[in-house]
């Protein structure tokens, strides 16, 4: 029941905080609770070792799917440069015709 207590105590402490935390305890209550304490934070004491890395992964990840996004919004520009140029050309062609005495059907 102690060590459920102890588990359920430590693992509401923020990981990062955890070294400082059995530092205290090992000062201020001796070895055996520092012990004690260990068992009942190993769990969290492990996660810090691989959070760094982690956190660094996500930001790899997010940063490829920016240059993704960037990559596509780029070629869709493109593509809305062309039409637009698609439509001054037409209607460029539309007013010389216009000017030569010829009329836009209507359709």
């Amino acid at each position: 029941e102690v060590d459920i207590c102890n588990e359920a105590l430590y693992s509401e402490i923020n990981p990062l905080h955890l070294p400082e935390v059995l530092a205290m305890v090992g000062r201020h209550h001796g070895q055996s609770e520092l012990y004690v304490a260990l068992v009942s934070s190993i769990a969290g004491l492990f996660s810090t070792v691989n959070r760094k890395k982690f956190l660094q992964d996500r930001v790899e990840h997010h940063l490829s799917i920016i240059q993704e996004h960037t990559a596509t919004v780029e070629t869709l520009r493109t593509e809305i440069a062309a039409i637009e140029e698609a439509e001054e050309n037409r209607e460029e062609v539309q007013n010389e015709f216009e000017s030569l005495g010829f009329k836009r059907r209507r359709t």
